[in-house]
């Protein structure tokens, strides 16, 4: 038997609380954009977090800078190397969050339970290490820090 999963709609809501809880307190994940891509999507009180969902439902990319990388890089995305090569910055689409949200959810590990309180409860059990988590997911294809 085959079972496929497909992620859908993600909403900017959505982005915002992964986003936010994964990179609030984290030591390696930093997230950045390029202010040409947030220009046109400009609006008086937007959060950091929300100029980054704004700029993927665009169809732009951000930043996903990995500070633990000491010069290695992980998974499929696109990357460049930063600060004396220790910092690998990648470029990450919304297509890039389904993707890696689908093999998550598909894994039938744990993983699979983090993802699932994103949408489940609006994001209200989803904790730190859990996102944190789930953007290695999205960004490597796999739980690289644990």
């Amino acid at each position: 038997m085959k079972i496929e999963t497909k992620v859908t709609e993600i909403t900017h809501d959505d982005l915002v609380i992964l986003l936010s809880t994964a990179s609030e307190g984290s030591n390696w994940l930093v997230f950045s954009y390029k202010k040409e891509d947030y220009a046109p999507l400009k609006s008086d009180g937007d959060y950091f977090e929300d100029k980054l969902a704004k700029i993927l439902l665009a169809g732009k990319s951000i930043e996903v800078n990995d500070y633990y990388a000491e010069g290695e890089h992980y998974g499929h995305l696109p990357f460049k190397l930063l600060e004396d090569d220790n910092c690998v910055c990648y470029d990450l689409t919304l297509k890039d969050i389904e993707k890696g949200l689908e093999k998550a959810l598909s894994s039938n590990t744990y993983i699979a339970d983090y993802v699932r309180h994103i949408y489940q409860d609006n994001g209200c059990n989803l904790d730190q290490p859990e996102a944190e988590a789930i953007m290695q997911w999205i960004v490597f294809g796999e739980e690289i820090y644990g």
